[in-house]
């Protein structure tokens, strides 16, 4: 292990379960305090998942081996001569399943940086002078009912004490992400604004949205059915802090 940071094969023994306790103790360790680790881990987790899921939507009929063994059966005709179409038949499959894999964790990457991209101008489109909010207050009790019949869910928001320090709810939006309706809600951290988009859960599965993107930070949480998306250019630890009180109010 790297005193910097954790190598593929490390991260790869985690996310899989083959490292030594010792050595799972002191990668878990280490991932406490390096979030750059944290977030290969975490791309690493979202890959294997990726992965699975591809291979189980492109799995072969039950009756492909045997048509495959078959058609090699009929085409040899030289008795002498052994081939192995088990295995030809086999490697022909696990081709297939690796192009669904590739297929599929392309789609996904540009799906995720698409997302990215939409939830990020949003949230410069609110930074610029001319944007007003439709809903400005920070009383969670005024801002929810607002929603009312203009979303089809519903979602809680945590009261001004359960916020971090020096954080508040200045007002909301109604928007689209992913051409679905959802909630865009509007924070301040210290001076740092942040835009929370709420929308109902399905929109975001199988990817990996955290991270950074032109210079701001991106945290997407999951709650009571609910994806939420966090973005802003404060640090990230006050960005989880205001995003875990969101969820908790859930």
């Amino acid at each position: 292990m790297s005193t910097d940071h954790l190598r593929s094969e490390t991260i790869g023994g985690l996310i899989d379960g083959e490292l030594a306790p010792a050595e799972e103790a002191a990668a878990r360790a280490h991932l406490k305090d390096c979030h750059a680790c944290a977030l290969e881990v975490l791309a690493a987790q979202q890959l294997k998942l990726a992965t699975r899921q591809a291979a189980q939507r492109f799995a072969p009929a039950p009756d492909t081996l045997t048509r495959l063994e078959a058609g090699a059966g009929q085409r040899s005709a030289k008795p002498a001569r052994a081939i192995p179409w088990r295995r030809i038949a086999w490697e022909s499959i696990a081709a297939i399943l690796l192009i669904g894999v590739f297929l599929a964790g392309g789609w996904q990457l540009r799906r995720a940086g698409a997302l990215s991209a939409e939830i990020v101008d949003q949230h410069l489109a609110v930074l610029s002078d001319a944007s007003s909010p439709q809903v400005l207050s920070s009383d969670r009790h005024t801002v929810k009912p607002w929603f009312q019949g203009k979303l089809p869910f519903s979602f809680n928001l945590p009261d001004q004490s359960s916020l971090p320090a020096d954080s508040m709810l200045l007002g909301a939006d109604f928007t689209y992400v992913g051409g679905r309706p959802a909630a865009l809600l509007l924070f301040t951290i210290h001076k740092h604004h942040v835009s929370v988009f709420v929308s109902q859960g399905g929109l975001f599965e199988g990817l990996f949205l955290s991270g950074t993107r032109s210079g701001f930070q991106i945290a997407h949480a999951r709650a009571a059915g609910l994806d939420l998306i966090g973005v802003s250019d404060v640090n990230r630890s006050e960005l989880d802090g205001l995003m875990a009180a969101i969820v908790k109010a859930q």
